[in-house]
């Protein structure tokens, strides 16, 4: 029984060494791809984004230094043919779209300190962003951004509600432009309420997109 047991605990052993090598080499593989989109895109002194679908995390660049991070609690993808590596913006679609142009902190009182960390001051800034918006990029591409709901058990299955309309909505959509033979792919993004009304106010116009973790 000795040479049976150790022959099927060596072949096993060697196939979760395979398994870690494939998964090691895979990530070697995205990092350095990420790297060779990014020296295209960091060549210009503009504000990027990167999309990273394994790690649920979106990252707001400039020359390969990240600005700002920010996660993504669920997402989805559904369409037709395979995701690229880079986009560009065209438009932002919100139902509540802001007023405002810039950002104007409160007043202060004579007393009162200023405030000292990026926190504080993106939770005045932000504020009246909206946090349900669909960014619109080139090549058949849309990413719809929608607030996750969280802190009340009551509130929590609107999540499931929302990904399940979400889903339904897009799906007629894809049959759509299957009949019309339109191109269409959409990314489902759910955000903390302040994350998606942060990277709103801070994404820029015309911005370039990289995707990363392609399902």
């Amino acid at each position: 029984m000795t040479v049976p047991f150790l022959f099927v605990f060596i072949w096993c052993g060697n196939a979760f060494s395979d398994d870690s090598n494939i998964q090691d080499i895979y990530k070697i593989s995205m990092e350095n791809r990420l790297l060779e989109l990014e020296a295209k895109a960091a060549a210009k002194p503009v504000t990027y984004v990167v999309l990273d679908l394994i790690s649920k995390k979106m990252y707001l660049k400039i020359r390969g230094v990240t600005l700002k991070e920010f996660d993504i609690a669920d997402s989805d993808t559904i369409g037709i043919g395979q995701l690229d590596e880079s986009y560009s913006l065209v438009t932002v679609k919100a139902i509540f779209a802001p007023k405002r142009k810039e950002i104007k902190p409160p007043d202060q009182k004579k007393d009162e300190k200023p405030p000292t960390t990026t926190q504080e001051v993106d939770s005045y800034s932000v504020e009246d962003m909206p946090s349900n918006y669909t960014l619109i990029l080139n090549k058949g591409l849309s990413i719809s951004v929608s607030q996750h709901f969280k802190g009340n058990f009551l509130l929590s299955p609107l999540n499931y509600i929302n990904k399940k309309m979400g889903r339904l909505w897009n799906s007629s959509k894809l049959l759509w432009s299957y009949l019309k033979k339109t191109p269409f792919i959409k990314i489902l993004a759910v955000m903390s309420k302040d994350d998606a009304r942060a990277f709103y106010w801070a994404l820029p116009e015309k911005a370039e997109f990289i995707i990363i973790g392609q399902p």
